[in-house]
């Protein structure tokens, strides 16, 4: 049938043809990879995978991602654990790994999910569920300085470092990082951060990390080409020398370009060291969220970047 069409489907123009690849599933275009080299080359090509990413959340809206342990997180017969990964209605993929315990960061990018561990020696990974593409990168210095904390039982005694994945909009490059208080591993400076660079497989500190610890109980959060944490910028100590306290929360950023950290406004929460597990950060319609629970009411704000405003909804 491929040879029977093939004259008719050479005699469109490349852009037309283009514009509907656009508009295929993944698992097609994996398929159609092998018309021609034309095809395959164009599906390939970053920028027409960045299109057709942009034009699969427009027509279908946000997709949901579901990341259940299979067998409730046995492990099966070849010493792996599958995760499967739900888009949408339908089921995208069931992956395997050889470790259990792997922690998400927060959301996608470009549709891509990383995943890490901070108890046991295994690599991090980057991955595309709808392709099956993944690539391991290896241990940061602040996992394995968790991985010793975790094997003598100090595991419950500081905040777990988070790691946040998100792209530099100006190369395209990828970068997973670390930021973390730095007084929980070392006392040399307020905070640590550590960047991974896929170019040459290895992980490098920024000399100039945030002048202000973090909060640490909160996941970073990528959007539009930068990675938010909460602060509390007048804060330079460790909390636990202060009696239990609220106090106002602010917004810092890490632009993945520049790599550089700004405070960019107060947000509308209040942490409260005898429960910080009130505040939530995410993405809400493609702009950046914060949330609150006063029980019984949970109060959800979003960011205008523009005016560096917040609007309850």
């Amino acid at each position: 049938m491929l040879k029977r069409h093939r004259a008719s489907v050479e005699l469109l123009p490349h852009d037309v043809v283009e514009l509907i690849l656009e508009r295929l599933p993944v698992d097609s275009l994996l398929r159609f990879k092998s018309v021609s080299k034309n095809w395959k080359s164009t599906i390939d090509s970053g920028r027409f995978q960045q299109g057709q990413f942009i034009r699969r959340k427009q027509s279908r809206g946000p997709d949901v991602l579901c990341l259940p342990f299979s067998n409730d997180g046995l492990e099966d017969e070849d010493n792996t654990y599958a995760k499967r990964f739900v888009s949408g209605s339908s089921v995208a993929s069931t992956l395997k790994f050889p470790v259990s315990r792997k922690l998400f960061c927060y959301g996608s990018c470009d549709g891509l999910l990383c995943l890490y561990s901070l108890c046991e020696q295994s690599a991090s990974v980057v991955v595309n569920p709808a392709t099956r593409w993944h690539r391991t990168f290896p241990l940061s210095n602040v996992q394995h300085l968790s991985i010793e904390k975790f094997n003598i039982c100090e595991y419950n005694a500081y905040t777990l470092p988070r790691l946040g994945f998100g792209k530099d909009k100006v190369t395209g490059t990828y970068k997973p990082v670390f930021l973390y208080n730095s007084y929980e591993f070392k006392p040399d400076s307020v905070t640590t951060c550590e960047v991974f660079d896929f170019s040459t497989n290895a992980w490098r500190y920024l000399v100039h990390a945030s002048p202000y610890r973090i909060l640490g109980y909160y996941d970073p959060v990528y959007l539009d080409g930068s990675l938010y944490y909460l602060t509390n910028e007048e804060t330079k100590v460790p909390p636990f020398i202060f009696p239990a306290e609220t106090f106002e929360v602010k917004l810092l950023s890490l632009d993945l370009h520049t790599e550089t950290f700004q405070v960019i406004c107060k947000t509308p929460t209040h942490y409260s060291s005898n429960n910080p597990y009130t505040i939530t950060m995410c993405i809400l319609h493609d702009r950046l969220c914060v949330s609150e629970i006063n029980w019984p009411i949970q109060e959800i704000w979003l960011l205008d970047g523009a005016n560096k405003t917040w609007m309850i909804i």
